[in-house]
């Protein structure tokens, strides 16, 4: 009998040092794959907050500035804004904001560029810190973002309004430079009223068959495949902002590879 209570001592012993071994073997590979997860492209860029291993998809601003905002556009644009930069980029996804000016040489890059590196929502206190999450997306994405509010309206009309030229400008230096392989959407906000010496819609509406004929069409042309555009149109001069206006823009983005998906007049 003492012989069997030893053997059975032993055989706990052996359970025991079995099931810590266990317990280390699953600790271990926790590690790993945590950092695998980093090194696959969880862990951030700390100048864009961008995942390592690239932005998920790309979201686009470009902001005409050549009119002035009227108090009521103003109030419709901030709420556009917020919503953009809080709702609408994703949790790794590049917001990059242009603007458009009557000379494209001084606006060619963007204002700014950050990845949205989610809230913290969500995120469990055993492999993050949830708290120290939101303080960054507060901190380092939200505020400098609607800090450049004020940049991006104007305080008086401009003589010109390059607004293809600023989309060619948009397609290399936004969408291109990344080439981000996920979602990518370009939100406008303008009268969509071009204004070159080239080529103007003041002087009334023009078909774009007719438009694509010209030799400042074939300049003019950006290269946006892929994209999925939304207008938010400024009622700047509502005689001119016509359903043919639009349709020339259906099909100019067409011709880039692009497409309209949503058209809003902005209040105002």
């Amino acid at each position: 009998m003492a012989r069997s209570r030893r053997e059975a001592q032993r055989e706990r012993r052996r359970i025991l040092v079995g099931t810590l071994a266990g317990l280390g073997a699953l600790a271990i590979a926790a590690g790993a794959a945590w950092t695998w997860r980093l090194a696959r492209g969880d862990a951030l860029d700390p100048q864009t907050l961008c995942p390592a291993g690239g932005p998920r998809g790309q979201v686009v601003l470009l902001v005409d500035r050549t009119d002035p905002l009227t108090f009521t556009q103003r109030q419709a644009f901030d709420g556009l804004l917020r919503d953009v930069v809080q709702k609408r980029t994703a949790p790794g996804a590049l917001l990059s904001v242009f603007v458009l000016g009557d000379d494209v040489r001084d606006t060619a890059k963007p204002l700014i560029e950050l990845c949205n590196p989610g809230t913290g929502a969500g995120a469990s206190e055993l492999t993050a810190n949830p708290a120290q999450l939101h303080r960054q997306y507060e901190e380092r994405f939200l505020r400098p973002l609607m800090k450049e509010a004020d940049a991006l309206v104007a305080s008086a009309p401009a003589k010109d309004s390059p607004i293809m030229e600023m989309l060619q400008l948009v397609g290399i230096n936004g969408f291109r430079a990344h080439d981000v392989s996920g979602p990518r959407r370009l939100i406008v906000v303008s009268d969509m009223l071009h204004n070159t010496a080239q080529f103007s819609m003041y002087h009334g509406a023009v078909a774009y068959a007719d438009f694509a004929r010209t030799d400042y069409a074939r300049r003019a042309q950006a290269d946006l495949a892929n994209v999925e555009v939304e207008l938010h149109v400024l009622m700047n001069t509502p005689r001119l902002q016509t359903q043919r206006q639009i349709r020339f823009w259906e099909e100019w983005f067409e011709q880039a590879g692009a497409r309209i998906v949503a058209v809003q007049p902005m209040e105002g």
